[in-house]
């Protein structure tokens, strides 16, 4: 951090008034540059709000490391008003350690809890946003922080970065009160990171640690920039991270892993291109008889005159949906290279999963403006007939759009699909032939005509799974409806609202969601929906813990039993064979108030 940049960043605050002139003179150089990123991104520090994105079930092995390093720190803290976050590398609270109750109100005041973001943007300076934007250890006391309700805190946040990779994996804060503020508590946090660093190193794989050691003697051996690249993991000095920035890491290890192998496959194949450097080495790693990774050794000095060996990646589509589970994001990934490529996509999955929404997204990733898209939908009345169907399928080919959208497959006659195959093959080879995106929701076995039409526009083959195998996808894709239909409305979810919306099974996916979040727009009435204002059948949730499969059989069963008899408990308990006593004992067991009216 040079003189300059905070003096220029000092300057920057008095210039436009934004703070005293005998705070900003004063303040520590890491604050005030923290000061200026949160006042130039337009942060609400007046009325600052944390963000709900849900509680978050990712980071499992962040987690399983720091939980009884904070667990033992939050021990060792108790009675001293403090708390303990940890957050990932996208600012949102994962798990929280509070031993002292003394500042627990204060905590929840400000929502510093589970599935919240800090970030800068949201609530300025503070110990969690700061530290990734830094990436380096902050304390920030009482009036440092811009927004008001943070100044009762003192926050000292550190960075945790993965032992292997260095890439920035979360960070630990630790909260009290502004007036227990003391330069000691940085280097004791600073250790605890440490601590947890280690922990994440036990946890590494053998084929992490194999790639490390294999990694570290090749740069202590070779003068040549050289990364180790795996299936998950990416290992490189600065300039070749430099290098590969904006490279596609998963299309480069198929690349790599084809080079290993000698399937002799260009960069092309792979969304590569090759004009900026070459592998003039690549040596797989090999753990049980199989390919876990290479060291690569890059030509920086001499860029290729071919396109043989070569790596700069092109800009690749962007697609954005809400919601950032694993299942989605492989998903979008796998879109992502489809339409990189050109390539006729099928998107399959159940009904009201979002299938439009990401061919819409694919297209637009492609930038294929709406205008120059032909939908077409095979649930519409005139599907039924195959001369019909397949009459306007050629009509809107003659028309040459830059892309064809195919919704609703299944709901095809078995000659319909056949006849709209043998059209989409005979203009396949003409030169301005459309880009093709279809959806089909999946179910049943295909009939051979549709089979044919299934094999002709699914060379890419994407599954998007239901709602209810990636609930932390509910969150933000309900506050992104919400925003979307509320027009000006200002209404926003409670935290107990969205937990009861990420509890439900959402048997209809996102078209229940989307149904749901209408209907709570036409009744709501103050600013916030709260959990009393859900749907009958959702309010079950507020009080609900995480169940195991065989809990959530029977605790489904006893609300069911209870909807289907209006409440009446001794006559719910009967119909399920259990007594009334055992009935309350079970809700409360749940943490259900058994005098609570949910239906």
């Amino acid at each position: 951090m040079t003189l300059k940049l905070v003096d220029a960043a000092r300057e920057h605050l008095l210039s436009e008034g934004a703070l005293p002139d005998d705070l900003a003179r004063n303040v520590r150089p890491q604050v005030l540059l923290s000061w200026k990123r949160s006042i130039m991104s337009g942060a609400d520090l007046a009325n600052p709000a944390l963000t709900f994105r849900g509680e978050h079930h990712a980071r499992a092995a962040l987690r399983l490391a720091a939980d009884p390093v904070l667990s033992r720190l939050a021990d060792e803290l108790s009675g001293l008003n403090a708390g303990v976050l940890l957050s990932d590398h996208d600012a949102i609270v994962v798990q929280r350690w509070v031993s002292d109750p003394g500042i627990l109100p204060l905590m929840d005041r400000i929502n510093s809890n589970v599935g919240f973001c800090i970030s800068e943007e949201s609530i300025g300076t503070n110990g969690v946003g700061s530290v990734i934007e830094q990436d380096a250890a902050i304390q920030v006391s009482g009036p440092e922080h811009l927004a008001e309700a943070l100044r009762p805190f003192t926050c000292v946040g550190v960075p945790v970065h993965h032992p292997i990779t260095r890439r920035l994996e979360g960070v630990i804060t630790m909260n009290c009160r502004a007036t227990s503020g003391n330069p000691l508590l940085t280097p004791l946090m600073t250790s605890t990171a440490t601590e947890v660093e280690s922990r994440l190193l036990a946890q590494a794989t053998t084929s992490e640690r194999q790639l490390l050691d294999e990694y570290l003697v090749a740069i202590g051996s070779r003068r040549a920039p050289v990364a180790a690249v795996g299936q998950d993991i990416f290992i490189a000095g600065p300039k070749v991270t430099d290098l590969l920035e904006g490279v596609d890491r998963a299309a480069l290890w198929e690349y790599v892993r084809g080079i290993a192998l000698g399937s002799g496959l260009a960069a092309d194949d792979f969304g590569l291109t090759t004009d900026r450097f070459r592998i003039t080495r690549c040596k797989p790693v090999i753990n049980d008889g199989r390919i876990i990774g290479a060291l690569v050794e890059f030509d920086v000095d001499r860029p290729a005159a071919h396109e043989e060996l070569a790596l700069v990646a092109p800009p690749r589509p962007t697609i954005t949906l809400p919601g950032k589970s694993p299942a989605l994001v492989q998903a979008i990934a796998h879109a992502t290279r489809l339409a990189a490529k050109g390539v006729p996509i099928l998107i399959e999955g159940e009904p009201g999963v979002g299938k439009y929404a990401l061919a819409r997204a694919v297209l637009e990733s492609a930038h294929v403006t709406a205008d120059k898209i032909a939908v077409i939908d095979a649930a519409a009345g005139w599907a039924e007939g195959a001369t019909k169907f397949v009459s306007l399928l050629r009509e809107e080919l003659e028309n040459s759009p830059e892309a064809l959208l195919l919704r609703h497959l299944e709901a095809l006659t078995p000659e319909a699909a056949a006849a709209s195959s043998a059209l989409l093959d005979q203009f396949d080879d003409l030169p301005d032939a459309p880009r093709i995106v279809a959806t089909m929701t999946t179910g049943g076995a295909p009939t051979p005509g549709h089979r044919r039409l299934v094999d002709t526009v699914g060379v890419g083959r994407v599954t998007l799974p239901p709602l209810r195998d990636r609930q932390e996808d509910i969150a933000p894709t309900a506050v992104a409806m919400l925003d979307k239909h509320r027009g000006p409305k200002e209404l926003r979810f409670s935290s107990s609202a969205l937990r009861c919306l990420m509890r439900h099974s959402w048997p209809g996916n996102l078209r229940q969601l989307d149904a749901t979040i209408r209907g709570l727009l036409s009744t709501s009435l103050g600013p916030e929906i709260r959990p009393e204002a859900l749907p009958l059948d959702l309010q079950g949730n507020s009080r609900k813990r995480d169940l195991s499969a065989i809990e959530e059989l029977e605790l489904s069963a006893i609300l069911s039993a209870l909807k289907q008899h209006n409440g009446n408990k001794v006559a719910a308990a009967q119909s399920i064979g259990i007594s009334r006593s055992t009935l309350y004992r079970k809700l409360q067991a749940y943490r259900l108030d058994p005098d609570k009216q949910y239906f």
